[in-house]
């Protein structure tokens, strides 16, 4: 099977992914965090619905003019957040005249007619008399009814993952539910015989599990359960039965090993006996022996079995699926300038790890790790981003402008 080029096969998983767009469900506020909305949200009502203090101090009707110094008010009540009009002896039964102050706390809801806050900073009282000790601009510290959101106007896109500022929003609508997309439940299949569990001894020629550990931290902000299979023996009747009970009762099924074509590979002819493969290798580095598929009613993601070509087959290739399955906002590359000369000398498409950082002057820039090899996590463990070297792309210098992915937060 031919190498599909790293843009053709994004775009081919992304496609498979939007026709198997999840259904949207109803949660509760408080176990929302983290899912993405599925519906796009105006504001049912203007935010904050009322003209209020910006600062603590004394609302006034400063008229057609600016408040000058040493220019006098009546002070007529006091005024806190949250109280009604009918506890203000008056004051709001009819607009403030010119000349005529109320005492605020900071979000009170302002008197008919008042225009201006003065700070209690800028302010001398003596009795009921105020006066201001400096000029004040005319509409200054009062918050408008709609400075925040006014009625009907967008207020959240369908996509966006509900973090706290979004869901402090949805709160302040009055909401108590949320439309968000459903996940999918997904399975993780190691494969190995040199692979054995965290806190297990080693004998010769065997190394710790780690790709469980990676794609347990990547797929779980997509997922609605998370199943670790493995690591599985390279044996063709084990990982055969594992896939058919993954496939059975999950809705995604990503592996790590067996995916190339070596003589313990069993991945591509298990896919392609059990359901059937869609894509396989494609022109990246690392990840080359990458495989989609379908066996049932499950995706399956095959992913090479080296820890650095499982993070970034994850992170260019399985992470844009699921954002397009999920209807998320995608993420988009930004581009930096490179710090250091980079080479490589094949036709592929490679990702090479990096330190992005921004400069004083605004510029993002990133520093090539020099580790390169794709069984090395530490130079993903000393990153933060994914740098892309096009496939026609021999040697760039520093300077060049490269596209970048960061890291998961």
């Amino acid at each position: 099977m031919a190498l599909t080029s790293y843009d053709d096969a994004r775009a081919r998983l992304i496609d498979d992914a939007v026709a198997r767009l999840v259904p949207h469900e109803m949660v509760p506020l408080a176990t929302a965090c983290g899912r993405t909305l599925a519906l796009d949200l105006h504001a049912p009502f203007a935010v904050p619905g009322f003209a209020n203090a910006a600062m603590d101090g004394y609302a006034v009707a400063a008229g057609p003019a600016n408040v000058l110094p040493q220019q006098e008010f009546q002070c007529l009540d006091l005024v806190l957040a949250g109280q009604m009009a009918d506890g203000l002896h008056g004051t709001r039964q009819q607009a403030l005249a010119i000349g005529a102050c109320v005492e605020v706390a900071t979000g009170a809801l302002l008197p008919e007619g008042a225009d201006t806050v003065i700070p209690y900073e800028m302010a001398r009282r003596e009795g009921t008399r105020v006066s201001a000790m400096a000029a004040i601009t005319r509409g200054a510290h009062v918050r408008g009814a709609q400075d925040d959101y006014a009625c009907n106007v967008l207020a959240l896109r369908a996509g966006r993952i509900l973090d706290a500022g979004a869901l402090g929003v949805l709160a302040a609508f009055g909401q108590t539910q949320v439309a968000v997309r459903q996940r999918p439940r997904i399975a993780i299949v190691v494969t190995g015989n040199e692979l054995v569990p965290a806190g297990t001894p080693l004998r010769p020629g065997q190394i710790h599990d780690s790709n469980s550990a990676v794609l347990r931290a990547m797929l779980a902000p997509f997922a609605e359960s998370l199943t670790l299979y493995g690591p599985v023996v390279d044996e063709i009747d084990v990982l055969r039965q594992t896939l058919r009970t993954a496939a059975a009762s999950h809705d995604i099924v990503v592996t790590a090993g067996g995916a190339s074509a070596g003589r313990a590979d069993f991945v591509p002819a298990l896919v392609r006996e059990l359901g059937e493969i869609r894509l396989w290798k494609v022109a990246t580095r690392p990840g080359m022996p990458f495989l989609h598929g379908r066996v049932g009613e499950a995706t399956i993601y095959g992913l090479p079995g080296n820890p650095v070509s499982v993070f970034a087959s994850m992170l260019t290739l399985v992470i844009p699926a699921l954002q397009a399955m999920l209807a998320m906002t995608p993420t988009v590359p930004e581009r930096a300038m490179l710090l250091a000369a980079t080479a490589k000398s094949h036709a592929r498409v490679e990702w090479r790890r990096g330190q992005l950082t921004t400069t004083i002057d605004a510029r993002r820039v990133i520093l090539p790790h020099t580790m390169l090899g794709s069984g090395m996590l530490r130079g993903v463990a000393e990153s933060n981003a994914l740098f892309r070297l096009d496939a026609e792309t021999r040697a760039l210098g520093a300077g060049a402008l490269v596209e970048v992915i960061p890291f998961p937060a």
